[in-house]
């Protein structure tokens, strides 16, 4: 009886033991360098403008086919006739150089700018804002050039809704779109190599805009974003995007898709036929409304061309782009990514210093960045200074939930409380 007794006391002892270690081995300790950490931070900023702008001319214009040539440089309006092409001529999407020689730098689009009142949110409420006070940033700030379900969360904010009610399917009738997965990368900088409250955060900055599974796409993005810190594969990156992705999610089961697809099809664009036929015009039997801007769609071709491009920065960007659809955004996304991967020195100079139509810049974009879209904030920042703004915040972040700063022969490092080896499928 003793000896049972004992037997079943050791064996208590052995089960606490091993649940305490599987505990403190769910959080591995990952280094970085500062340097390293802001010069990726540069490519997540600059990464995204160079996405964006190369998207511009062509976004929401090519959606049955993709474009007509491979797109590898800034288009401008005189390419349009000599090429055949499609592109906004009506309004400054057209006119890169024009705009960039003009304000002798980056201008604000909401593929950065919504990005940069949250930047405000943060260093303002901290890292714990709330939707209450997300719905005043946004009625102080984001007002104009919004459109879909931006412009409709304005409206619903002004009459008095709040988060997440004014993404719902309820109350906003462009819950589908694309819009959650092209404003919310900052959370994966904020939150590096720190998968669940990076996911946890993308999900939640998701919600104010969008519902169901055009969260989803938030969700693996952001994922990835804290990843890249770390990671540079990109398979191992979209798995651990998986694994943040609920079970039954059918932008997950889109993923899947396309990684078998990609592994058919030696040719990009007949991997995308089969995107277009499967998931334009209806999702789990909703009809899409206004596909060109679905959530599902669009993020499906990000995946696309982060497999087809296989981590090289001007083929994925050249190929987000030339698919089409709303492609300025998720061109800004893979951009972000592979900025935070490869590091914002890593981005050709040709995307980042020669824009102007005259002369040439002598850092990235001028490490300029003019804000002429979000109210009541400052019209002209430095591109370095927002970079150590977001900075400041994943230092908090990064110290919050169990890291530290630390300085090992004379190089200061972020040691992060890191969960990546937990999301990987």
């Amino acid at each position: 009886m003793i000896t049972s007794i004992r037997r079943n006391l050791f064996f208590l002892f052995y089960c606490l033991c091993l649940l305490s270690f599987v505990q403190v081995s769910a959080q591995t300790e990952r280094r970085i360098p500062l340097s390293d950490f802001r010069d990726k931070l540069f490519g997540y900023w600059n990464g995204q403008l160079v996405g964006n702008y190369l998207g511009f001319p062509f976004e929401n214009l090519y959606d049955e086919e993709p474009l007509p040539l491979f797109v590898d440089r800034y288009y401008t309006f005189e390419d349009a006739e000599r090429h055949g092409l499609r592109m906004n001529l009506n309004d400054r999407r057209a006119y890169i150089h024009i705009m960039a020689d003009a304000l002798g730098g980056a201008w604000s689009d909401d593929d950065t700018d919504i990005e940069l009142v949250m930047l405000h949110g943060l260093e303002e409420y901290g890292l714990d804002m709330t939707y209450e006070q997300v719905a005043d940033l946004r009625k102080k700030h984001v007002n104009r050039f919004i459109w879909a379900s931006n412009a409709r969360v304005r409206e619903l904010l002004h009459k008095g809704e709040m988060p997440p009610q004014t993404g719902s399917k309820e109350k906003n009738d462009w819950w589908y779109g694309i819009t959650s997965h092209l404003i919310n990368e900052i959370w994966g900088v904020v939150y590096p190599g720190m998968i669940q409250m990076a996911a946890q955060k993308s999900e939640w900055g998701a919600k104010i805009t969008n519902d169901d599974w055009a969260t989803h796409p938030t969700i693996l993005y952001g994922s990835m974003f804290s990843a890249a810190f770390f990671e540079n594969d990109i398979k191992r990156l979209l798995s651990i995007g998986l694994a943040s992705l609920p079970p039954e999610s059918p932008f997950k089961k889109g993923v899947h898709n396309v990684m078998a697809w990609a592994e058919q099809e030696e040719d990009w664009k007949d991997c995308r036929k089969k995107i277009h036929d499967a998931y334009f015009e209806e999702v789990e039997g909703f009809k899409i409304p206004f596909p060109m801007m679905g959530s599902m769609v669009n993020g499906l071709n990000g995946v696309m061309a982060l497999l087809y491009g296989n981590g090289d920065f001007e083929r994925t960007l050249g190929i987000a782009v030339s698919t089409g659809y709303d492609c300025d955004n998720q061109a800004a996304t893979l951009g972000g990514l592979l900025g935070v991967i490869h590091g914002g020195a890593a981005i050709p100079e040709r995307f980042t210093h020669n824009l102007p139509s005259r002369g040439r810049w002598q850092k990235p974009f001028n490490d300029t960045y003019i804000n002429y879209s979000r109210d009541l904030l400052p019209n002209y920042y430095r591109i370095s200074d927002i970079v150590e703004r977001i900075m400041g915040v994943a230092q908090s972040a990064i110290i919050v939930h169990g890291g530290r700063v630390e300085e090992v022969n004379g190089e200061s490092y972020f040691v992060v409380s890191s969960d990546i080896d937990d999301y990987t499928q």
